[in-house]
């Protein structure tokens, strides 16, 4: 749909070729959808009440494709070490956005799924009705930093959210 507004094709207009079959092979990527399943329980009773840590990890990244489209997500696992010390994870959650028109740098991306974790650890753990500890995942050296330093040194775009994801946060994780 981006590509479309891009290239300012009007409602009555036909699509290009390339459109149309970006189309087709998400069309039939979405009826492939039909085979796959997720479990709804996270973990078994005997498990949940014989843990000996509960944790909710949150991996973010951003990307640029090859095609020119930009994007952010975050995903949600829940991390339980039973007594016997086995480790366990359950998916809980995702969240994705395709990147706005206006120009965003790779850094920014990540610092913007970033964001979408630290908003979505607290969905969750509200949710689940949960108080545990988050670890939070990122492969961006630099919006690790900015995330741990003070926010007042840099401009409004980064500096509104890394005050969002330290309110939302705590520093140590």
């Amino acid at each position: 749909m981006q590509k479309v507004w891009l290239l300012g094709i009007e409602w009555d207009e036909s699509l290009p070729d390339d459109i149309i079959s970006l189309w087709a092979d998400w069309c039939e990527e979405v009826s492939q959808l039909t085979d796959f399943s997720m479990p709804r329980c996270y973990f078994s009773d005997l498990l949940v009440n014989n843990f000996k840590t509960l944790e909710l990890h949150l991996f973010s990244d951003g990307i640029r494709h090859m095609d020119g489209t930009k994007a952010y997500g975050t995903v949600a696992y829940l991390r339980v070490t039973s007594s016997n010390k086995e480790i366990l994870t359950s998916f809980v959650a995702s969240k994705n956005r395709i990147a706005p028109l206006k120009t965003l740098t790779l850094p920014r991306l990540e610092l913007m799924g970033a964001l979408l974790s630290a908003r979505l650890s607290s969905n969750v753990l509200k949710a689940l009705k949960l108080d545990i500890p988050c670890v939070f995942w990122t492969g961006s050296k630099i919006t690790y930093f900015w995330v741990r330093g003070q926010p007042e040194k840099f401009k409004p775009f980064i500096k509104n959210r890394i005050q969002e994801i330290q309110k939302l946060t705590s520093p140590s994780n």
